[in-house]
């Protein structure tokens, strides 16, 4: 039962027109096609959202989202829309609370509290509704949810969302000027967006952390529109007090690489770390810094150490080195003012980069890692706080020098790579140069074929100029029949040792009464019927994709084969009783694509080098999305003789540390030794 507050909207709440401060800035939202994704994971109780929204007026839509679930957010436990406006009354259906008073075209501060047993609506630093509604939340989205017609209008701020109920009182202090690191509940804050920068349609949350930092993603809701993107405005909030902070930062957090490292690699990235800068009335400069290399397994395979200025964002390309020439590689390195070269930080965020020359006889499989203990700045010290959840990043053989070896990618960039903004294609094109691949089998090409194909300087093979699959290669490729184009694309590879090697790209159909992929989420569904739509769908395509256009081939000569693709199901080796609760309590699952693949000879690279799928489940599906971590269904499987897989990881962070991934799939990266006895 909901229980209505009264409250007073007081006279001194209304805004003036002037920025409350220079550089303070908002997200403004058209209400048409915007749809900034946060892509965050299921939050249990306690929680708390809030933040600050203006309409562009005060003719509101039947229903405008304030924070929503964002792509794939059907999951039971969970509201689509977890706070927003109903015809201008602020709402949350889940909780059953209501506003009773229509807003107007001011700022208004909003929230919504859950403790575990009562759910709070306050407006304007006043509660105006409770529940005893106790519930889970998804926020995905910022200022949209699934349709245009959900879509917020206006001008959204200060978005901040807690693992923790917060107080009236506390909401109320709070409310009216930035955070900061004194804030009672500081390590609860989960994610926090002040809108004042955003680059390369991102704007960073200031407390994410890790290969899931939950940055904004300024994306479209029709991914092949040409509508708008949202855009920053300035914050005509006069209530907002931008107060002189005399604490240096906010915060600082440092960022490892988990992208592996060729054998020689130069100013290959290992760490950046993102200061957060309060002051704008002071000069800021490093004064020290200590690097903890005890991590990585043998010094002898370094050449050298570099620490770089990287500038405010994440793609930046500024680099100013901060100590002069290559730093000796030693377990532990303290840098002094006296080495540092000037360089002023500036007021928001500041990214240092810590690169390593890799030396060219590096042992593959050996770890690279450093960790920043400290760092100073005009004298004082600070720790970084830092994520545990980052994948080891390891040494890699080079394939370019050594043609034997062979790096095979695949990758499904997600129709065409346009869902990052206007510059998702240049994205998906650096990713794919930055990991050296030979071999690239890609779905969802979808019209950027060609020109990765320039970019690259490579052999491509595709059905069309805008079709599904396409296949990328470094040495020649000679094109095999394919029984259906949109589900396979076959050719034969001539490596430089002479070696033949058939190569198939694939995407298999998908289950979708229900799609488990993503629905596993949800309690109470049936794995039988689940197996019945993977053998009516996925297992008749690869069967096909087998005896079709692999197996004729295998009779004529007999080369080694690799297949990569978007198989859309689940692995058994995955799926199994001990990972049951990686998969909501479902298995084991006996997944009936590959155990065809199994049955017919085929190695799953990636699980046959991480056998273990609690340590290493390799989800790839959908990796932006916090909630959706743990089902793989993309593969590069192989048999043959001379062929061994010698290292296979799964893709899911960006080379540029803490740039946003721009795809719903990680990517898969197997290096082969294709010279094998």
């Amino acid at each position: 039962m909901a229980v209505m507050c009264s409250y007073t909207v007081v006279k001194s709440q209304i805004q003036s027109s002037t920025p409350a401060a220079k550089g303070n800035m908002a997200l403004h939202l058209d209400g048409a096609d915007n749809n900034p994704c946060i892509g965050m994971d299921i939050i249990k109780p306690s929680w708390t959202v809030e933040a600050w929204i203006k309409g562009n007026d005060a003719q509101w839509k039947a229903m405008e989202t304030i924070i929503g679930a964002g792509e794939y957010g059907d999951v039971n436990e969970v509201d689509t829309v977890t706070i927003g406006l109903k015809n201008g009354r602020l709402f949350s259906a889940k909780a059953d609370l209501y506003g009773a008073k229509v807003l107007d075209d001011k700022w208004h501060h909003v929230a919504l509290s859950n403790d575990g047993k009562h759910s709070r609506l306050y407006l304007d630093g006043n509660l105006i509704a409770t529940s005893t509604a106790s519930f889970s939340i998804l926020p995905g989205t910022i200022g949209a949810y699934n349709k245009s017609a959900n879509t917020f209008g206006g001008l959204i701020d200060e978005v901040r969302i807690w693992e923790k109920a917060l107080s009236g009182d506390l909401l109320k202090k709070w409310a009216y000027m930035p955070l900061n690191s004194k804030h009672p509940h500081y390590k609860s804050l989960k994610a926090y967006y002040n809108f004042d920068a955003m680059s390369d349609d991102v704007c960073i949350n200031l407390v994410g952390k890790g290969h899931q930092a939950y940055h904004m993603r300024n994306t479209r809701l029709d991914y092949k529109g040409k509508l708008p993107l949202a855009k920053l405005a300035a914050n005509d909030n006069g209530l907002f007090n931008v107060p002189v902070i005399k604490d240096q930062i906010f915060n600082a957090v440092s960022i490892q690489s988990e992208w592996d490292a060729d054998q020689g690699s130069k100013n290959d990235q290992i760490l950046k770390l993102r200061i957060v800068v309060n002051e704008t009335d002071r000069v800021i400069k490093l004064t020290g810094l200590k690097l903890d290399l005890s991590g990585t397994t043998s010094l002898s395979d370094l050449k050298g150490i570099h620490v770089y200025h990287a500038g405010s964002a994440a793609r930046d390309n500024s680099r100013i080195p901060l100590f002069e020439g290559n730093i000796t590689p030693r377990r532990n390195i303290i840098l002094k003012s006296e080495q540092a070269k000037s360089v002023r930080l500036k007021k928001g965020i500041n990214y240092l980069l810590v690169t390593f020359d890799v030396s060219k006889d590096a042992i593959p499989g050996n770890v690279l890692h450093a960790n920043i203990s400290s760092f100073s700045l005009n004298g004082i010290s600070h720790m970084p706080e830092e994520s545990k959840d980052c994948e080891p990043k390891k040494i890699t053989v080079n394939s370019t020098a050594n043609p034997d070896f062979l790096k095979v990618l695949q990758w499904n960039i997600w129709h065409g790579g346009v869902h990052m903004g206007d510059n998702g294609r240049n994205r998906i094109k650096d990713l794919i140069r930055s990991t050296n691949a030979d071999l690239i089998t890609m779905q969802e090409a979808y019209g950027s074929q060609q020109m990765l194909a320039d970019s690259l300087g490579f052999f491509m093979q595709t059905p069309s100029s805008s079709a599904n699959l396409a296949l990328f290669s470094r040495y020649p490729i000679e094109k095999q029949p394919s029984n259906d184009n949109f589900k396979a694309n076959t050719a034969l590879l001539r490596l430089p040792n002479k070696k033949a090697v058939l190569v198939s790209d694939w995407w298999l159909r998908y289950a979708y009464r229900p799609a488990y992929t993503v629905e596993y989420l949800n309690k109470g569904l049936d794995p039988i019927k689940w197996i019945e739509e993977d053998k009516q769908f996925g297992y008749k395509d690869a069967m096909a994709n087998l005896e079709k256009d692999i197996e004729p081939l295998l009779k004529k000569e007999d080369p080694a084969v690799i297949i990569g693709g978007d198989f859309n199901s689940g692995s058994h080796k995955d799926w199994t009783t001990r990972a049951a609760a990686l998969h909501n309590g479902y298995g084991p699952v006996a997944m009936p694509v590959s155990q065809l693949m199994t049955e017919k000879g085929y190695t799953d690279s990636f699980r046959q080098l991480n056998p273990d799928e609690l340590k290493n489940q390799g989800g790839t599906f959908a990796t932006i999305f916090g909630h959706l971590q743990t089902s793989r269904i993309d593969y590069v499987y192989y048999k043959g003789k001379g062929l061994k897989a010698l290292s296979s990881k799964i893709i899911r962070s960006a080379p540029e540390i803490d740039d946003v991934w721009p795809s719903d799939h990680a990517a898969v990266l197997t290096v082969f030794d294709t010279s094998a006895k």
